[in-house]
């Protein structure tokens, strides 16, 4: 099925129904009784068809197709192969029904999944469904990255332990936790609008302290002549590739994770690997490095994860910088972001550059709710001003280690460790067989 006046197919246009089968493993396969799945983007059916096979289990489901073209082209023949699965047609004629229309009784979750290939055709039509469906179910933002990410998480993790390991110079993982030492202190910069107003003291004050960038803000301070002494980048969106500019220096470490964007690994710049709480992270910790401290962050928040690095890295207190909840003009980031790189490509002259990243009040005011769980939660002082006594960072790479003889292990070792654990999540154990193949020896 092809898009109109347009190069764009809705699937395979060699082998649709193996394409469906494969999409088919992404999707969710044990939910709880009181969740219900929705799939968006449905097109002829063939990846809905083959999830529906391979469930045991009755499932509750919904199917939403946003265009209501398709349901005279192929809606009854998409009945007859589903049988009583719902299918709703027409994104704005489904956003004006009740929630009792479609959800069923005793609800309490929802697991989303969008086809990918509507997310990539069609960003903004899927984030605005997504944003609708969040606000009727109780769907917390850390399930709804785990739905969009999950697979990408999986997949990048083995990418990355393979790449990193034919050029192991360039990599280092953050091995032990350095000793707390009075007086050193941290200093994330984010990408708030606030940043504007404080970059020169950020500039009178860098060498006093560790500065840690966040990608996101690395374009402004790169801007206004400021190095940071490190770059945080967690983010696997493809926003992420568009905050690190073709001038980057590539003297400046980027700490980051196995699951993060793949164009990270790309850049010449040395690479230290944090352990987070995901699974496979752990698991590659118990092999690799036991004493590797697994990086918490409660806040799902870049912040928070901050706080967690800094703090193994030596640091007393942190101070947060372009760090803030305020907007300013509506702009909700500071400038020379990524994300302003990446909006160029969709404005035009009905859709402007403010518009493309304007937040409704609604939904920025659910964010002050972060730095409450960070105050709280923080291992480490949250400093408003820096004290008199001030100790260089001069040791940190001290909790860097290399990689083993034995790193990444193959394909069969990764195998057998993954099978002895009858935790691993479901969803990543159906995404284990295909991707461990990527540490195996090529024939």
């Amino acid at each position: 099925m092809k898009e109109e006046n347009s190069s764009f197919h809705l699937h395979s246009t060699q082998n649709p129904i193996k394409e469906g089968e494969r999409i088919s493993l992404s999707i969710p396969k044990t939910l709880e009784n009181d969740e219900l799945l929705v799939l968006i983007g449905i097109g002829c059916g063939y990846h809905a068809i083959s999830y529906l096979k391979s469930v045991e289990v009755p499932t509750k489901i919904l199917l939403l197709e946003p265009f209501s073209e398709l349901e005279t082209l192929v809606g009854p023949l998409l009945k007859e192969k589903l049988g009583n699965t719902p299918v709703y047609y027409g994104w704005e004629k489904f956003e004006k029904l009740d929630r009792s229309d479609w959800m069923p009784t005793g609800t309490k979750n929802l697991r989303i999944f969008i086809h990918p290939n509507y997310s990539r055709r069609y960003p903004d039509l899927s984030q605005r469904i997504v944003f609708f469906f969040q606000k009727k179910g109780s769907v917390s933002q850390n399930k709804l990255a785990k739905q969009e990410f999950g697979r990408l998480w999986v997949r990048n993790f083995f990418r990355h332990l393979k790449k990193s390991s034919e050029t192991p110079n360039s990599y280092h993982i953050l091995g032990r936790s350095l000793a707390t030492k009075p007086g050193r202190i941290g200093c994330f910069v984010g990408a708030s609008p606030n940043l504007e107003s404080e970059i020169d003291w950020i500039r009178q004050n860098r060498e006093k302290f560790f500065l840690l960038s966040s990608d996101t803000a690395l374009g402004y301070l790169l801007e206004n002549g400021i190095q940071p002494h490190g770059v945080l980048s967690i983010d696997s969106g493809l926003g992420t590739f568009y905050h690190f500019p073709e001038n980057v220096p590539e003297n400046i470490p980027i700490f980051t994770w196995f699951g993060g964007a793949c164009r990270i690994f790309d850049l010449k710049n040395p690479k230290v690997i944090y352990l987070s709480t995901h699974p496979l992270d752990q698991i590659l910790g118990a092999k690799f490095y036991p004493k590797a401290p697994i990086l918490e962050n409660p806040t799902l928040n870049v912040a928070g994860l901050a706080v967690s690095l800094l703090k193994s890295l030596g640091a007393e207190s942190v101070l947060l910088k372009g760090f803030g909840f305020d907007r300013q003009a509506g702009k909700t980031h500071c400038r020379s972001t990524g994300y302003e790189r990446y909006d160029r490509f969709f404005i035009d002259r009905k859709r402007s550059l403010y518009n493309s990243r304007y937040t409704p009040e609604s939904r920025w005011r659910t964010r002050t709710s972060v730095l409450e769980i960070l105050q709280k939660w923080s291992p480490i002082p949250i400093l408003s001003e820096m004290g008199s006594r001030i100790e260089t960072f001069s040791d940190w790479e001290n909790s860097l280690e290399n990689y083993p003889s034995s790193f990444p292990g193959s394909g069969q070792e990764w195998r057998k460790l993954c099978s002895g654990i009858s935790e691993l999540p479901s969803e990543i154990q159906i995404l284990l067989p295909r991707e461990i193949k990527l540490l195996d020896p090529r024939t």
